[in-house]
């Protein structure tokens, strides 16, 4: 078994699960992750390539030779991190950001986003961790609160107007306390 790799649960047989460096990814890997995002339709595609390509570690899943979904632990953008700030007095200056899950649709609900999130949560080590998510994304709020995290601000995206919310882990939330 690849070291990056993870047995998938009794519900999902024959997927297999890779935790990966961007730079350790095999070649054209990128390309098709990069278009899973795109194709989901709720993030702007003009940083997509770019916060990947400078992830702490991107998670995908196959099913044979097919890759069928993704997720990922990215660095924040510095203006993000900034607009944030400005709007909630949060500081996620020394955050990784889970993002970028995507999961083609023939293959939702059965598990898949909530098993990389938790494959990427238990390999932050030290580290603190958030996700975005929108207020009108209903799916990834429940998602979240089945990976118990939570909610821990809203703050309103410059780019979009969108409400979005800051989920962090509860466990860090009470290690912080």
């Amino acid at each position: 078994m690849n070291t990056h790799e993870k047995k998938a649960p009794a519900a999902q047989e024959g997927l297999q699960y890779f935790y990966s460096p961007p730079a350790e990814l095999p070649p054209g890997y990128m390309d098709i992750i990069c278009g899973l995002v795109e194709a989901g339709g709720s993030v702007s595609p003009e940083f997509v390539r770019y916060n990947l390509e400078r992830a702490f570690l991107i998670a995908y899943v196959k099913d044979g030779d097919e890759i069928i979904g993704c997720s990922s632990l990215k660095h924040p953008r510095p203006e993000f991190i900034a607009t944030v700030r400005e709007q909630t007095g949060l500081d996620l200056e020394n955050y990784l950001e889970r993002g970028y899950t995507s999961v083609k649709p023939r293959y939702r609900g059965k598990g898949l986003g909530s098993s990389m999130l938790a494959g990427l949560t238990a390999r932050v080590g030290d580290r603190k961790l958030y996700s975005v998510i929108g207020e009108d994304n209903i799916g990834g709020q429940k998602m979240a609160i089945n990976n118990n995290t939570k909610r821990v601000a809203v703050y309103e995206s410059k780019k979009t107007g969108k409400k979005l919310g800051i989920w962090i882990p509860e466990w860090m939330l009470q290690r912080d306390k």
